[in-house]
């Protein structure tokens, strides 16, 4: 007799978009049924094109990249010809001591990212790790300087 496995819920999903919709189920455990569902979260994602999903207008991205093996425990020549980049591709970015933000279209400020890794790769180091947060909004414009504006007028209050 087989071991028969169970779900700590009563089902699992199917959720294979390689699939044609009508073999998209939800299997059951309850019964040797499976119960077939058209479901909209289904049908909302089988409608997607992702190859044509567009990236968002506008983004900030905060980075913070280091480079690995270079046999100096400063990195300062190399955060200085990132900063050489950016000021040269025209995006907003502001420096802090543990990284950059930078502010634009969201294609611009990837490819400025990865231009960023080759002008390190380019200063000699090996490797090359970066650590990001991106935000985007779409209800309104809103840059880093207006957030850090906002806090800043909170705590004036106090």
């Amino acid at each position: 007799m087989r071991a028969r496995t169970y779900s700590p819920l009563p089902w699992t999903l199917n959720t294979s978009l390689f699939r044609p919709l009508h073999h998209r189920t939800l299997l059951s455990h309850s019964s040797r049924h499976l119960l077939r569902l058209q479901h909209p979260f289904y049908l909302k994602m089988s409608l997607h094109d992702y190859p044509n999903i567009q990236t968002p207008a506008s983004c900030y991205v905060d980075f913070c990249l280091v480079p690995v093996g270079t046999g100096n425990v400063s990195v300062a020549n190399e955060v200085a010809e990132v900063q050489r980049l950016l000021k040269a591709s025209g995006l907003k970015h502001t420096m802090h001591s543990a990284g950059t933000t930078v502010e634009g279209p969201w294609d611009e400020v990837m490819k400025v990212i990865g231009q960023a890794h080759a002008v390190v790769h380019q200063e000699g180091a090996k490797r090359v790790q970066t650590s990001m947060r991106a935000g985007t909004r779409t209800d309104k414009k809103q840059t880093a300087e207006d957030k850090v504006k906002k806090v800043e007028g909170m705590l004036s209050k106090d």
